[in-house]
């Protein structure tokens, strides 16, 4: 090589460092930027979300109480009427006397209308609007039937209908049953509220373009949507079924979905109305909710878009270099990442093998012993598992293994935990920072979630494939080895597999005086 050659060398070697450091130093602009400005838009987008959450939480809390305050009003003229009817002598004085007695506690609104009472057949006993009451047979109503036939109906809400009193004028019943002195059904005292009180109440409200509130019954029985369902009575019905669906499992709360109305998506807010058999639902159109962020998001991604261009413009020329480099380390680092967790990871079960479990140990021993924190081991082996092979083959076996692997993974919950496979059907479950109660019940779980299995196993006494289980627990504060805690974790699985297996067994914290054998708890597995 001359040392010209030498020169260019050197050259083309800063060349190409000058080349990597510009083309990240660009990338790393451009990602920067527009990580902030992803980051601030979605952080915008969640606070439109969560502020219209709020709101809509708020607005329904505020019809339910409007509503329930009203309708309560209302029922406390109810209760007068009946507490007045069912005073001794009501029904041998005046017209007038009795008239003012009945009515006397009777609430008047724009809203509301007259307050009747109805005898046991149906027909108009007492009116609020007059001493001579109307000549009506209400019979057919629902509110009539429901008290008769129901005695325990308390306050009770009707479906919607046009007054006979007040023609064309749409209403819902508020009524109570009205006993005899002996409990038995004597009738109604009912009064009705126009729905106009409820369509003045929604007009008030500022949904947006799309947005929509609907009270119904619980039964789904709608009452009144504002605006009005466009010729859609169907598409209403559907939705008001979905809402007491919900309703019965949830009292109140919020989902998103398409109406059935007209098909927009929205977020529908619900909640019981009091202790009224009423549900108030307010729906905002995702679109509405979106509508500002999209304008600021506009606006901050076209100037996002002018810097990153101009970025991109920069590194363009190095794309090529740069992709085959990051092809090469991707390939590298992928590469190594595979021989890495094949290395620590037993290949039939999935869990660590015991040269990761050892170096895991070691580490976590260390961190005990500087922190003064508690640590646990759970040495767990199959019982009769040579028997298991023989009567069903290592196909099987393997397959047992497998399962009792996820046992064991799906129950050491926590990211320090560690569940390894020791050798042969033998297992065991490292769990820093945890005590003897911790270690039971981790224990418990795994033996509890390996019998909801029920692998079947004729030469076990349970017919099915169990667990002896050791455990060891190193005190805080204490010098105990980590290979200490092994053999005391072994000895304690030695126990129970001695004592019967299919148990966990507890090895003493201390090691005991030459006198003492066994381990410090035995405890069969459920």
């Amino acid at each position: 090589m001359q040392p010209g050659d030498v020169h260019l060398t050197d050259e083309a070697s800063a060349a190409g460092r000058a080349i990597r450091s510009l083309t990240v130093l660009g990338m790393t602009v451009a990602l920067g930027m527009l990580a902030l400005g992803g980051v601030v838009l979605l952080d915008a987008r969640q606070d439109a979300w969560q502020q219209a959450e709020q709101s809509v939480q708020n607005l329904v809390i505020a019809l339910e109480r409007d509503i329930s305050h009203t309708i309560s009003t209302y029922d406390l003229s109810l209760r007068g009427a009946v507490e007045a009817l069912q005073q001794p002598g009501i029904e041998s004085v005046a017209p007038a006397i009795r008239h003012t007695a009945i009515f006397d506690r009777a609430a008047s609104a724009d809203y509301l209308g007259s307050l009747l009472v109805l005898d046991a057949t149906g027909a108009i006993a007492e009116d609020s609007t007059s001493i001579v009451p109307h000549a009506l047979d209400l019979v057919d109503r629902d509110y009539f039937q429901v008290h008769r036939d129901q005695p325990a109906a308390g306050l009770f809400v009707s479906r919607p209908f046009n007054s006979r009193l007040r023609a064309g004028d749409a209403s819902i019943a508020i009524s109570r049953r009205l006993p005899d002195t002996g409990g038995q059904f004597n009738g109604v005292v009912v009064g009705t509220l126009r729905i106009a009180y409820f369509r003045d109440l929604f007009s008030r409200l500022d949904l947006g373009t799309a947005g929509a509130v609907s009270l119904a019954r619980t039964d789904g029985v709608p009452i009144l949507r504002q605006p009005p369902a466009p010729a859609a009575a169907e598409g209403l019905q559907r939705q008001q079924q979905e809402l007491i669906r919900r309703f019965r499992i949830e009292p109140a709360g919020s989902f998103v979905g398409p109406s059935a109305v007209d098909g927009l998506t929205r977020l529908f807010t619900y909640r019981q109305v009091g202790a009224l058999p009423l549900v108030i639902a307010v729906a905002l159109s995702v679109d509405d909710i979106y509508a500002a962020w999209w304008r600021k998001a506009v606006g901050i991604g076209s100037i996002l878009a002018v810097l990153c261009g101009a970025t991109i413009v920069l590194c363009v020329l190095f794309r090529r270099e740069l992709l085959r480099r990051l092809r090469a380390e991707r390939a590298l680092m992928e590469t190594a990442e595979k021989l890495a967790v094949m290395a620590a990871t037993d290949e039939m079960t999935g869990l660590a093998n015991r040269r990761a479990f050892e170096a895991e140990i070691d580490q976590e021993w260390r961190r005990a012993v500087r922190n003064e924190t508690p640590l646990a081991l759970l040495m767990l082996d199959a019982d009769w598992f040579k028997s298991y092979n023989d009567r069903y083959g290592h196909q099987a076996g393997d397959d047992a293994l497998r399962k009792i692997a996820a046992c064991i993974q799906e129950n050491i919950r926590r990211p320090g935990d560690i569940g390894a496979r020791y050798g042969g059907e033998e297992f065991v479950a490292l769990l820093p920072d945890t005590g003897h109660d911790g270690a039971i019940n981790t224990a418990s779980r795994i033996s509890a979630s390996l019998a909801t299995l029920a692998i079947p196993h004729d030469a076990c006494p349970t017919g099915k494939v169990t667990l002896s289980i050791g455990i060891a627990v190193m005190p805080p504060g204490s010098t105990e080895t980590d290979q200490a805690l092994l053999r005391r974790a072994d000895q304690a699985l030695y126990e129970a597999k001695r004592t019967g297996r299919a148990r966990i067994c507890i090895a003493p914290a201390q090691p005991r005086p030459a006198t003492a054998t066994g381990t410090a708890a035995i405890e069969p597995v459920a």
